[in-house]
């Protein structure tokens, strides 16, 4: 189970604090900057985030943009790949594939609403010890810095991830984040779009990884900008990917919850049957008996399959571990 922590329980001891070094003490810092038609903003970013980390690889993903994005972002310093693939989490792919064997990743998205005064703490964060930080937006969000909507699905799918998974977090879908080596290296990304921040968290705490959350400004988009964020067209989407979540990391739970609900069923229609056979000596509800009948083998069916993909689930986890101490091993050894 991953642990969320407060930025505070990783603070220096007194005395001990001092301000992140720069990415020539920490071997590599890269910050990969998905992009969809932001040619207003993303120059604006990438110079932001090279004044921070001037020694940092800034990666800006071209996500099939049909705007000068590319040649801002080139222009401001960036170095810039393309993804031809439309879908933040494809874009993010790409990103992390441009970048592998960075220490620390920076997350960030391209429309300057994040402030990149902030990255010094959230990697400080990451160094003594958070696998993932997020970068909070509900607690300072300028006026008019979430669309209609966007507020309350995040309240409301962040009530969701606590009710499926236990887990406490206070903003699902930010998409500002610090990551070290072994998060990428560990964790398989697979969403394609917008629900790829709320895999990342789902994926922390399935893989039992340490995460910390600093609350950091929240701007506005600027004027003729918009989110691409859909809330009828990528809520069902993050909706169905959550439920996906929990289908492959809590089988048992899902397919016992399953179980126990058919169970009922089954008892309450076999109950009713029972108790005229008791009284009468016949069973003039025969539907209702060859329905209860079923209903329990559906809900030993259902128990034996949350066994079986718990156990499967258990095992790949397992075979994934000894895999990445092998790959560890062998990389101490060269």
């Amino acid at each position: 189970m991953s642990t969320s922590i407060d930025p505070g329980a990783l603070a220096a001891p007194s005395g001990a604090e001092r301000p992140f070094p720069r990415s020539s003490e920490v071997e590599r810092v890269a910050v990969v900057i998905p992009c969809h038609n932001e040619e207003g903003s993303v120059g604006k970013v990438v110079e932001a985030f090279r004044r921070e980390l001037p020694e940092a690889d800034v990666v800006v993903v071209d996500n099939a943009s049909t705007d000068a994005t590319r040649s801002v972002a080139a222009e401001a310093g960036a170095r810039v790949v393309c993804e031809s693939r439309l879908g933040k989490g494809y874009a993010l792919l790409r990103g992390f594939e441009a970048v592998r064997g960075a220490d620390y990743l920076v997350m960030v998205d391209g429309d300057d609403t994040y402030p990149a005064e902030r990255v010094g703490a959230m990697l400080e964060l990451a160094r003594r010890g958070a696998d993932m930080v997020v970068g909070t937006r509900l607690e300072e969000a300028a006026s008019g810095a979430f669309r209609r909507g966007h507020d309350f699905g995040n309240r409301l799918f962040i009530w969701l991830v606590r009710m499926l998974f236990g887990m406490r977090t206070t903003d699902l879908f930010s998409g500002y984040r610090v990551f070290t080596r072994r998060f990428l290296r560990t964790v398989p990304v697979i969403a394609q779009g917008f629900e790829v921040e709320a895999e990342l968290s789902v994926q922390a705490l399935v893989h039992g990884f340490t995460v910390a959350e600093l609350p950091v400004e929240y701007r506005a988009r600027r004027v003729g900008s918009e989110s691409k964020l859909r809330t009828l067209r990528d809520g069902p989407r993050i909706l169905r990917a959550l439920f996906l979540f929990f289908r492959d990391n809590r089988p048992l739970a899902l397919f016992g919850n399953l179980s126990l609900v058919l169970l009922a069923l089954s008892l309450a229609g076999g109950g009713v049957v029972i108790a005229e056979f008791l009284r009468t000596g016949l069973v003039p509800r025969l539907p209702l008996a060859v329905l209860a009948a079923a209903l329990f083998i559906l809900s030993a069916l259902s128990f034996t399959c949350g066994v079986l993909l718990s156990s499967i689930n258990r095992r790949a986890a397992e075979l994934s571990a000894l895999v990445r101490q092998h790959g560890g091993s062998r990389r101490g050894d060269a």
